[in-house]
């Protein structure tokens, strides 16, 4: 009885191993069926299309995926569109989903040799402190930054000047973010002129009105001759307009050009404050309701035949001088630096421009100009540039809101508009809880950077408001 009982247990156990094991191989079939496995686990080699603080994209295989990044390390100095770049994640890449994967580093496989520089070319919109903007032939505007790279104006900084920057990166329709300004200048005349040639002027016969004080010129360029000027509320005649900004007009008979932010069809409010045709304050700097006089450097006085007598003593060729100061605020067309405890702001529209790292504040400046500083509507800025070197740049501080954070690396947007990348884990971080949204200051060493990086090693990061 016991060993018919025996044998019992041992046929049904049998019988439910079996059963087991079916089931199993069943599962396992099924699985095989329902889950294509395209990408393995590791690693994925490609070209960067975009960096946007916590949002990678990157093309391989002609294919374009989008990783989340905030848990990544970010190992390397440059960022920039065109980029060589590796992505090392965690979990299984299906096709081009990347939601069920963990990016836990990117790293710079070294130099693209594709990555060569290339040029923009437009008219001068704004420049700020830490941007530049240009309208390029087509009417597209671009907004670069412009802090951290050379600067060299030969002829001034005017609306409607025409302006080269030279970058590395791809830029992707109007997205400059992930590109690395070298250069800007308006000192490159073959290229303009190249540039110019392309321009289209569409005809137009209609009576326009000034919105503030502005100059009519010889020529669609700022250093062209200044023919004469028309305030706020007077008329002309417009006969061409170009996509890039300059307007056609016709003053004494013949062809001239305004710059058309501050040309309207519809005649201003005679109460109505000086401004562009959007309402925005106008950057040409006004007197009353007339632009101020365009200003150049004295040319040295021709000797001429009649000599000077005792009652007509020769006239003296006024003498340069120069102020070292630190600067404190940049727009347009002005500069505000400080020197010995006092301030001064210089209208430094028709200066020449050389800077080593772009005008920002805290470098230290050296101004040329004629007159005296107890009468800064009078005195005229020949040139201002960086000493060389900059001590100031090894202390640089840049105000912004954090848009995005990594594990090693802060984003930020400054209220001009530049959007800049820090790495911040060998930072002293003073901010206390979650980053994003918050305003910061960060101060960082610039001159350890290298004229072609677009990421920053951050020394300090504070509240925007913390003082000093």
């Amino acid at each position: 009885m016991r060993k018919s009982i025996r044998a019992l247990v041992v046929i049904l156990c049998s019988v439910v191993l079996i059963f087991s094991l079916s089931l199993a191989g069943c599962k396992k079939e099924e699985k095989q069926e329902t889950k294509v496995v395209t990408k393995s686990e590791g690693q994925m080699e490609g070209v960067l299309v975009s960096f946007e603080g916590k949002t990678l994209v990157i093309e391989a295989a002609d294919k374009e995926y989008t990783f989340d990044v905030s848990n990544a390390s970010i190992n390397t100095k440059n960022m920039r569109a065109g980029d060589d770049i590796v992505v090392y994640f965690e979990g299984k890449l299906e096709g081009q989903d990347t939601s069920k994967v963990k990016v836990t580093r990117v790293e710079d496989l070294g130099e693209n040799e594709h990555q060569t520089e290339k040029q923009a070319v437009g008219t001068l919109v704004d420049l700020t402190e830490n941007t530049i903007t240009i309208r390029q032939n087509d009417g597209v505007e671009l907004l670069f930054n412009s802090n951290n790279c050379q600067h060299e104006f030969k002829n001034g900084i005017r609306e409607g000047n025409w302006i080269v920057v030279t970058y590395i990166g791809n830029i992707n329709g109007t997205d400059t973010k992930n590109v690395t300004v070298i250069k800007i200048t308006d000192n490159d005349p073959n290229t303009v002129k190249e540039e110019q040639k392309k321009m289209n002027i569409k005809a137009v016969n209609e009576t326009v009105y000034a919105t503030a004080g502005v100059h009519i010129r010889a020529s669609y360029t700022t250093d062209s001759n200044v023919l004469g000027s028309l305030a706020k509320g007077e008329a002309i005649t417009r006969t061409g307009v170009c996509d890039n900004g300059w307007s056609r007009v016709q003053y004494a008979s013949k062809d001239a050009y305004i710059y058309g932010e501050y040309l309207t069809t519809e005649k201003p409010k005679e109460d109505a404050p000086a401004a562009k045709t959007n309402g925005k304050p106008p950057a040409t700097v006004q007197v009353g309701r007339e632009p101020q006089q365009v200003t150049k450097q004295p040319a040295t006085q021709q000797p001429t035949e009649q000599q000077p007598t005792e009652q007509q003593p020769e006239e003296q060729t006024p003498q340069e001088q120069t102020l070292m100061g630190t600067v404190l605020a940049a727009s347009m067309n002005t500069l505000t630096v400080t020197a010995d405890g006092q301030e001064y702001t210089f209208n430094v529209a028709d200066a020449e421009h050389e800077y080593a790292n772009g005008v920002q504040t805290g470098n230290t400046v050296k101004v040329i100009y004629v007159g005296s500083l107890d009468d800064l509507e009078n005195l005229i800025v020949i040139k201002v540039q960086d000493s060389d070197p900059n001590e100031a740049a090894k202390d640089a501080q840049y105000v912004g809101m954090v848009v995005d954070a990594t594990m090693n690396t802060l984003t930020i947007q400054t209220e001009d508009g530049a959007v800049m990348t820090f790495l911040k884990e060998d930072a002293v971080d003073n901010l206390d809880g979650d980053y994003v949204g918050m305003d910061v200051k960060i101060t960082a060493d610039m001159t350890a950077s290298e004229a072609d990086e677009n990421i920053f090693q951050a020394k300090q990061i504070d509240p925007a408001d913390m003082e000093q």
